[in-house]
């Protein structure tokens, strides 16, 4: 990874200020607060997170603290909704929460072009919900490109996809602060986590790919602490059961090489499971129910991957009540 990033500053007056921004930002986001420490001549993103902020105690009622745990929270839904929006940037609105347009962007000190790269599939977008909380999302595969990234960073090769989604957070963290947080879905879910561990933030993830060691190593952690970290409460990742690639991640013995997602994990039923077909007397009338019942169960894996899938549980299953 060798993008060098310069701290960003807002300029020092506007005509009409966004909103949900503090009148004062901090000079330098907050440190993670994990017991590994981070190194910037390892990993040039993180140098403008050494300095005065490392001591600070974390803000108790900010929103990165909130979200903080491992028991599921109401606000999870959004999360996930979040995350299906995140794939199509026409969307701009996701219940209370807003994305960001270019000129709000501009005026945090975000670069609106940072949030989305042909070249490298990158997609991303910050939502907020108008009363000074903020969420990054990345979005999943939905490209060559994308699947490229999936395959190089899951065998530990360095993925600009990641450096992009590492900068993007540490730009949003500057502008934040701690009343930020990360999802994402799939490959986004990825990125998510490893954006959430570079910057010490709270995040949920939805049937996320796995993030290699050699990725954590690149950024400077090491690995089994800051997968501890994730487990402990720092990162919530949710699958449903039978989805196809935490199958292959955590279930597969000859796939044991690809990564695990980080976090602690909440899994989720399946809310539309093929049902087997009713008994009738009609061979032939039988035979066919039988096969189409076999053909649902073997795209149901495929299928539960998506986004829409893990909404439609947790609408139904409510697992934070």
């Amino acid at each position: 990874m060798n993008v060098q990033l310069q701290p960003t500053q807002l300029q020092p007056t506007w005509q009409k200020p966004l909103e949900p921004l503090a009148p004062q930002l901090p000079l330098a986001p907050p440190v993670p607060q994990g017991s590994y420490a981070l190194d910037p001549s390892y990993h040039p993103q993180l140098a403008a997170l050494k300095g005065p902020a490392a001591n600070a105690a974390p803000d108790p009622t900010s929103f990165d603290q909130q979200l903080r745990g491992q028991d599921s929270q109401a606000i999870d839904l959004e999360m996930a909704q979040i995350s299906q929006a995140v794939y199509n940037p026409d969307t701009k609105t996701v219940g209370n929460w807003t994305r960001l347009d270019d000129a709000q962007l501009t005026q945090a000190g975000i670069d609106p072009k940072s949030l989305e790269n042909s070249d490298t599939g990158f997609r991303a977008g910050i939502y907020t919900d108008g009363n000074g909380k903020y969420v990054v999302a990345y979005a999943g595969s939905n490209d060559v490109q994308d699947w490229i990234t999936n395959a190089r960073q899951g065998i530990g090769w360095d993925s600009k996809q990641y450096d992009q989604a590492v900068q993007l957070a540490q730009d949003a963290q500057q502008a934040f602060g701690e009343n930020m947080v990360i999802t994402g879905h799939s490959l986004g879910g990825g990125l998510a986590a490893t954006a959430a561990l570079a910057t010490d933030t709270a995040a949920v993830t939805f049937n996320a790919s796995g993030v290699h060691d050699d990725t954590l190593r690149g950024l400077g952690l090491d690995p089994s602490t800051a997968r501890n970290d994730a487990a402990d409460g720092q990162i919530r990742r949710y699958n449903v059961s039978g989805e196809i690639l935490t199958a292959a991640q955590e279930d597969v013995p000859i796939l044991n090489g690809i990564p695990d997602a980080p976090g602690h994990e909440i899994n989720l039923k399946d809310p539309d499971p093929p049902k087997a077909p009713d008994f009738t007397w009609n061979p032939i009338e039988m035979a066919k129910r039988t096969a189409e019942y076999i053909g649902a169960k073997a795209v149901r894996p495929g299928e539960l991957h998506a986004i829409g899938p893990v909404i439609e549980a947790l609408q139904q299953q409510t697992p934070w009540q």
